[in-house]
């Protein structure tokens, strides 16, 4: 079967799972990796006869996306930060409103303009630690994850991208020590109550980790309460917190931190909605 015959085929068999724009995207994204020809190349090549080899991978690929499989996944890469990073179902896949959250450190971090301590809690794919330490050479730069199937994939796109990061292994929500004094904590943390479970797209919970995504309904602020008052503990003077959040919870989340002794600022996301927030210690000058 030709490119562009296999292409109609998938698009009629996927037309009642996904709007047609992004059934395009997919299917561009899942022919570049099968063929490894570009959109460009697949409209000069649609005539181009793929071997039975080739056609049944694809067609294997094209089940998994019937279930909801996020395309990332079935390639095993996606992008962050202008790189691409490896990934699979141990790791979340990293999204644009962290990029957001890791420009605003960089952004801190460019006007500081020394070597900082930054410790990354939750690095999952480690695409944080990594694009940190690729746009600020010059910091010492740690990633931290409690998964023993997540750290292997965040040192292989370390290694692939050349980025130096150090590596922690450790529960933090169990942890009473760390290392060293830090400038910069940032956390892209769980903080999706369960009880929105069914809410959530199946390629969010069926395939991603649930245990980098969820936290209990009585307690969702947990990781961002536990890390708060690590950071009195473990942030330099004038150290600065950074940190992913939901959208609701801005008003509790500025609430919390008052109480345990912060200053803290809500910025919004490139939607208009509140998604990060940076605290500094109240007894530290900003």
């Amino acid at each position: 079967m030709s490119l562009q015959a296999l292409k109609q085929t998938i698009k009629q068999a996927l037309a009642n799972d996904y709007e047609s724009i992004e059934l395009n995207s997919l299917l561009a994204i899942l022919f570049e990796h099968f063929t490894g020809w570009n959109q460009i190349q697949q409209v000069l090549n649609k005539e181009e006869k793929l071997s039975p080899q080739m056609e049944s991978a694809i067609l294997e690929a094209v089940e998994f996306l019937k279930k909801g499989k996020p395309i990332q996944y079935i390639t095993g890469k996606a992008w962050f930060m202008g790189n691409e990073f490896l990934v699979n179902e141990h790791v979340l896949i990293p999204r644009p409103e962290t990029e957001e959250l890791v420009d605003w450190v960089i952004e801190y971090a460019t006007i500081k303009n020394k070597a900082l301590q930054i410790l990354d809690i939750g690095t999952g794919s480690g695409c944080i630690p990594i694009s940190l330490k690729l746009a600020l050479p010059n910091c010492t730069i740690t990633g931290l994850d409690i998964s023993d199937t997540a750290l292997p994939v965040a040192k292989q796109n370390a290694s692939m991208l050349s980025a130096d990061i150090s590596w922690l292994q450790e529960d933090i929500l169990d942890t009473t020590y760390l290392p060293n004094n830090y400038d910069i904590i940032i956390s892209n943390p769980p903080y999706i109550p369960f009880k929105e479970n069914v809410n959530m797209q199946v390629q969010v919970k069926n395939f991603e980790p649930n245990i980098a995504l969820f936290v209990t309904n009585e307690d969702p602020l947990i990781f961002y309460r536990v890390i708060a008052r690590l950071g009195k503990q473990y942030l330099s003077p004038n150290g600065q917190l950074f940190f992913e959040m939901h959208y609701d919870q801005g008003k509790a989340l500025l609430s919390l931190f008052d109480e345990i002794g912060y200053h803290a600022e809500l910025k919004q996301d490139m939607f208009g909605k509140d998604r990060m927030l940076r605290a500094s210690l109240k007894e530290n000058k900003k």
